[in-house]
C-alpha cells in the first residue's frame, strides 16, 4: 500500500532541536542513527551517512513541511514497512529557497495498491504549474492548455432605441435655418440588432451582429416635403395655410456592426486539479463596467415620406415611397459604453444621407440607449 504521511526526513532535525519536555535524544547501537522520542510512545529514526548529511538538515524549515501533513491511519502503518517523502527538486522546504513560496503551492497525490507485498507509504510532490517546454504555456491533467471556462460566446443584446439628427459641415441646419433642420424629439431610432460577445482574453472582447434599422427625421417644419428634382433632392414647403402636423423621412438599412470592448465583467479564478496541475477559469458577469468602440456597415432597403395635415376637419396622411436621391450604402463610427443590462451608445454615419452632389452634405448621427 502507498499513502501519504509526513515529511519525516526533514522533520527530525528539528525534533531534536526543539525537542520538547516530555521527549528525550539517545543515541541507538547504531553510531549513525539518531532515535528521537516524544509524547507517550511516539518515535523517529534518524539515519545519515555523515555529519555533513546531518548539518545540511538545518536548512530545512519544519513549519513548512509540518503545513503537508497527512497523517495515515494506525491500520496503514501496521501494512507499511517503511515510509518514504520524494523531493524531486530537493528544495520544497529549503528555508531561503527563493522558490519557497511556489513550491508551498505544490499538491500531493498518492496511490493505494494493496496487493503489493513490501508496502509503502510514498509521497510524490508536483508542481501546480507544470510549464509546456516547446510554448511554455499551462497545462491541464490531460496535456491541453485550457484558459476559459463557460460559453467563450454569449448574448448580451437586441434593440437601439434613440434620436436621430443632422450635422452639415459641423453644425446643425438650424444655425442657418434650413428647411430641412430636424426636431430631436420624434426623431426616433429604432433598431433590432441582435449582438453577441466572443471573449478574446483578459478584459477584452469583441461584440459584433447584424439587424435592420430605422432612421426617422421629424422635420422642424411640419410643412417640409422633400421632392425629387431632376438634378437632385430638393427641401420645399407646403402651402402656408396648410394645417400641417407632421413631415418626417424614414430611411430602413440592413445593417451590420462590430466593436472591440474593454469589459470589466470578466473574472479569472485559478483551480487546481488533484493531479497538480493548474486551470484557469474564466467566467462573464454582466454586472460590470464596458466601453468599446467600432464600426458598422449597412444598406439602405426602402425609404418613404410620411405627412400629416388637417383638412376640412379631419386628419389626412400621405405616404409616399421613393429614393430620393439618399445613398444606398451608410458606414460609420460606433462607441459603447455601459453597465449592468443597459449600454449607451452613439453612432456617427461617416457616409453622406444624400449621394454626393444630389442633395445637402448632411450626416446622420444617433445617441440613445441598448438594451
Amino acid at each position: 500500500m502507498k499513502f501519504l504521511y509526513t515529511s519525516i526526513f526533514a522533520i527530525m532535525l528539528f525534533a531534536v532541536a526543539n525537542l520538547s519536555a516530555e521527549g528525550h535524544l539517545k543515541n541507538t547501537h547504531d553510531k549513525d542513527t539518531i532515535e528521537v522520542h516524544f509524547g507517550n510512545s511516539g518515535k523517529i529514526l534518524i539515519q545519515v551517512d555523515s555529519k555533513e548529511d546531518l548539518d545540511a538538515l538545518k536548512e530545512y524549515d519544519i513549519n513548512s513541511m509540518l503545513e503537508d501533513v497527512k497523517v495515515p491511519t494506525r491500520a496503514e502503518l501496521e501494512n507499511s514497512k517503511k515510509v518514504i517523502l520524494e523531493d524531486d527538486e530537493g528544495n520544497k522546504y529549503l528555508k531561503d529557497s527563493i522558490e519557497q513560496k511556489e513550491f508551498r503551492q505544490l499538491e500531493f497525490e498518492f496511490n493505494s495498491d494493496e496487493d503489493e507485498e513490501n508496502d509503502e507509504l510514498k509521497i510524490t510532490y508536483r508542481p501546480n504549474l507544470n510549464k509546456n517546454k516547446d510554448n511554455d504555456q499551462p497545462e491541464t491533467h490531460n496535456g491541453n492548455p485550457k484558459v476559459f471556462s463557460g460559453d467563450r460566446t454569449t448574448f448580451i443584446s437586441g434593440m437601439d432605441m434613440g434620436i436621430n439628427n443632422f450635422l452639415e459641415n459641423g453644425s446643425f441646419p438650424d444655425a442657418n435655418n434650413e428647411q430641412y433642420t430636424v426636431r430631436p424629439w420624434g426623431s426616433w431610432y429604432v433598431a433590432i440588432m441582435p449582438t453577441l460577445q466572443t471573449y478574446v482574453g483578459g478584459k477584452f472582447a469583441l461584440d459584433y451582429g447584424a439587424g435592420i434599422s430605422w432612421y426617422n427625421f421629424k422635420f422642424q417644419d411640419p410643412r417640409t416635403k422633400l421632392v425629387e428634382g431632376e438634378d437632385g433632392a430638393e427641401f420645399e414647403q407646403w402651402d402656408v395655410d396648410l394645417q400641417a402636423s407632421k413631415s418626417k423621412l424614414t430611411v430602413i438599412h440592413l445593417n451590420a456592426h462590430f466593436v472591440p470592448m474593454f469589459d470589466f465583467g470578466y473574472r479569472t479564478k485559478t483551480k487546481t486539479y488533484d493531479d497538480g496541475f493548474v486551470q484557469q477559469k474564466t467566467r462573464y458577469n454582466r454586472e460590470g463596467f464596458r466601453i468599446g468602440a467600432g464600426a458598422y456597415v449597412g444598406t439602405r432597403i426602402g425609404s418613404y415620406q410620411k405627412l400629416v395635415w388637417q383638412a376640412t376637419g379631419h386628419k389626412s396622411k400621405m405616404k409616399e415611397k421613393d429614393s430620393y436621391y439618399l445613398e444606398n450604402i451608410r458606414y460609420g463610427a460606433r462607441f459603447v459604453v455601459g453597465y449592468g443590462e443597459v449600454d449607451v451608445f452613439v453612432n456617427y454615419d461617416l457616409s453622406t444621407v444624400f449621394a454626393k452632389n444630389r442633395g445637402p452634405e448632411l450626416n446622420a448621427f444617433t445617441f440613445g440607449l441598448t438594451f
